[in-house]
């Protein structure tokens, strides 16, 4: 791209003009003589013609220098013109929190490129009840991942995620890999409406609507996290269609298995469901209160042996609330079951920079075998924080839960800025037992004996800006359960935990 160079030779054009106005008058002076005392003319014919035709050729050479000035205009309009052009028709690059994104001149293609990596690291202090089970310190790469988002024709968008980390063990999958369509508006326009397929974590409730990496603590509570294990999680395949507006959210989703779990053979996958709405009931400048429901369950369970008798079993187990160490410390075991429905309830709210939530859960297993009854079980959660530097936590409509914190003032020692800073606190239950019977006493039949496990946490965060996070948790973890023979095998154990975070 170039612009047409300016005439060189219109400078000496426009000097002349210059000097023309500034002396016309003067010349004009010399060249009409006074007339001399007594009235008589002293100019004659030939000087006057003379002079007339100076002043014609003064008006061409302007004239000229008008015209030369015109064209330079209509150049540099037309270079302009063309540098406006080119760069609208060049793709547009943002890092709009750390994130690099690619939008087309029309808006209808984007690309942004997404990471997540998290390294965490714990100490256990335990006082074991179980002579067989043991609790390692150490470090984990909770997550790794690395992906894209996008958009395609504007009404098509699309995610492709790899998963490098985990809770140790694994090797590299794939996190999520879906597309959805965006075009319909059934509801009007105020309604976002989407048709998504593929694999990805369709929120199984309020925790699990918070982003991973915009959790109050290193793991989201023990109940939520096994709830959304059963027919919602990473990676899990499925067809859903989801409906938001800037005060609710609603989405119905037919889940399948997931992406590369389980190792073993399966004959008929699972297929499960996940309906879940929620709502923002009040809203204003610094508050925010949610409101929400679930209704989730595997409809039947893989069947995992050839053959035409169907061999299927559900199993429900938890590790406590980090995992650096892979041992879950309450378990039922595998229970011959068909399939599990799960009824939940979530309630929230942000005043400023004070924010409460809590969920209860309700598990209810669908046994195959004749049995006295169907196992049920329960889990909850309460937990706050307070952000000391002013922050709050913001409801999004999105996924229908609470955004993380961003800081306001990031950090920036020159400013004396330090991010912001956050204090959090929560206490969970998740009782896997159901007619358990007493100490010292064997299973009764139909019982479970899967344990209870409870966990009061409290958490520092720290935000230097919205790409980097610090979070530091301490854990008194308790968990009562008896053996089939009525031994105490529980356990005790402090945890300290560290996680060092960077995202965008």
């Amino acid at each position: 791209m170039s612009l047409h160079k300016p005439n060189r030779g219109l400078r000496p054009a426009m000097v002349l003009a210059a000097l023309f106005c500034g002396a016309a008058p003067a010349a004009l002076a010399q060249a009409i003589p006074t007339a001399p005392a007594g009235g008589a003319s002293g100019v004659s014919q030939e000087q006057a013609l003379a002079l007339t035709a100076r002043l014609d050729a003064l008006e061409q050479q302007n004239a000229a220098l008008e015209a030369q000035l015109a064209d330079l205009k209509a150049q540099v309009a037309g270079g302009e013109r063309q540098i406006r052009d080119e760069a609208a028709a060049q793709p547009k690059v943002s890092l709009a929190g750390g994130r690099p994104t690619f939008t087309s001149p029309d808006g209808a293609f984007k690309v942004a490129l997404r990471t997540v990596v998290q390294l965490d690291a714990a100490d256990y202090q335990i006082s074991p009840l179980r002579a067989d089970n043991d609790l390692g310190s150490g470090t984990n790469f909770r997550r790794a991942r690395l992906g894209i988002d996008g958009t395609a024709f504007r009404d098509w968008n699309f995610a492709l995620w790899a998963e490098f980390g985990g809770s140790g063990g694994e090797v590299a999958g794939l996190n999520q890999a879906y597309l959805e369509y965006a075009g319909l508006m059934p509801f009007g326009p105020d309604v976002d409406f989407r048709i998504r397929g593929g694999a990805w974590a369709t929120p199984s409730g309020l925790e699990d609507a918070t982003s991973n990496t915009d959790s109050l603590f290193l793991e989201r509570a023990a109940s939520a996290e096994l709830v959304r294990g059963l027919a919602a999680g990473d990676g899990r395949s499925g067809l859903g269609l989801i409906a938001t507006a800037p005060r609710w959210y609603a989405a119905a989703t037919l889940t399948g298995k997931v992406v590369g779990v389980p190792a073993t053979a399966e004959f008929d996958q699972q297929s499960g469901y996940v309906i879940r709405a929620a709502f923002n009931p009040l809203h204003g400048a610094d508050y925010d209160v949610h409101l929400g429901a679930s209704l989730q369950g595997v409809l039947e369970a893989a069947d995992t042996a050839a053959g035409p008798v169907r061999t299927q079993s559900i199993r429900l187990r938890e590790r406590p609330e980090i995992r650096v160490d892979g041992n879950r410390l309450v378990d039922t075991g595998a229970l011959n079951a068909s399939g599990v429905r799960v009824y939940g309830l979530e309630a929230g709210g942000a005043l400023r920079n004070f924010y409460a939530a809590g969920e209860w859960f309700g598990l209810k297993v669908d046994r195959k075998a004749p049995s006295a009854f169907d196992p049920k079980f329960t889990g909850w959660y309460l937990q706050g924080a307070w952000t000391l530097t002013g922050e709050r936590h913001v409801w999004n409509s999105a996924n229908g839960g609470f955004r993380g914190v961003k800081p306001d003032k990031p950090f920036d020692r020159a400013k004396g800025d330090w991010g912001a800073l956050e204090l959090a606190a929560r206490y969970s239950v998740l009782d896997l037992n159901d007619h358990a019977g007493a100490l010292g006493t064997a299973t009764p039949a139909g019982g479970v004996r899967g344990g209870e496990q409870k966990i009061t946490t409290l958490g520092l965060n720290w935000y230097p800006n919205s790409v980097v996070r610090l979070l530091a948790d301490y854990q008194w973890v308790r968990v009562n359960r008896l053996s089939a023979a009525g031994a105490n095998v529980g356990e005790r154990a402090n945890v300290v935990s560290l996680r060092s975070q960077v995202a965008f």
